[in-house]
């Protein structure tokens, strides 16, 4: 399997299933059938309308009927679960046509947990100013590996980071992991704050003996400089929780 490397902070993990199953998902046609047809097929068998499926996906009515017509070229692997999970399918039936069709008491969903999908973004530059937070979808994770982690699904969440500041480490676009009961700070690790003005940032935290710096792993240091704080200034950042994986495309 592939494995995810969050450099510096020593986290690795084997991939999920899901990313093996969304691999070139758009362009598969295996034993004679499309994923838009395998999706309404599943959509059809279960009897759902197309509205029921669009709001337990999370999604417009439209992106659906995409997904029938083949008109989407990506679904999202949070997407594609909901879906399984709401029709009876197979999740890797529907993206591969791989195993059988309809889940039974033994499907490899029920070894995973959906993260909650949270609409915050966060900015690894400047900031981000998050006018409201709701839960849309979420995304599976293994949870064997989460237990691994010390990560209990109710304390966990994803976000969209954006810019390029923490870079290598974390690209413009990629999905965190956040686990929000570490909100005290360890000397390299990587956290979402929230500043005194409400923009919420990634960060990783350096100790020093005056304070604390909040740094930027992107070594263009004149775009992102350090920004040292006093101890007593970091009680003016929140610590919304720390980064324990990323993942986006390659």
């Amino acid at each position: 399997m592939n494995v995810y490397e969050l450099k510096h902070t020593e986290i690795k993990t084997e991939s999920t299933e899901i990313q093996r199953y969304m691999l070139n998902f758009s362009r598969l046609k295996i034993h004679g059938m499309e994923r838009h047809e395998r999706i309404a097929k599943a959509i059809r068998e279960s009897g759902l309308k197309k509205q029921e499926v669009a709001k337990a996906c999370g999604v417009a009515n439209s992106a659906v009927t995409q997904w029938i017509n083949g008109d989407s070229k990506s679904m999202k692997p949070e997407n594609l679960f909901a879906l399984a999970k709401l029709t009876g399918f197979s999740p890797k039936w529907l993206a591969i046509e791989e195993g059988p069709e309809v889940l039974d008491d033994e499907s490899p969903l029920d070894g995973y947990e959906l993260v909650p999908q949270l609409t915050a973004k966060a900015a690894m530059g400047n900031g981000y100013a998050n006018d409201h937070v709701e839960v849309k979808g979420g995304l599976a994770f293994k949870r064997e590996w989460l237990n691994r982690l010390h990560a209990p699904i109710g304390a966990c969440s994803v976000i969209y980071a954006m810019g390029s500041s923490m870079e290598p480490t974390i690209n413009d676009g990629e999905v965190v992991l956040i686990n929000h009961e570490h909100q005290d700070p360890v000397d390299g690790r990587i956290y979402v704050l929230r500043r005194a003005d409400g923009e919420v940032i990634i960060k990783r935290l350096v100790k020093q003996m005056t304070g604390w710096l909040i740094r930027s792993d992107n070594e263009d240091k004149r775009r992102y400089p350090d920004e040292p704080i006093s101890p007593d200034g970091l009680q003016h950042v929140e610590i919304l929780g720390r980064v324990i994986w990323r993942g986006g495309e390659l």
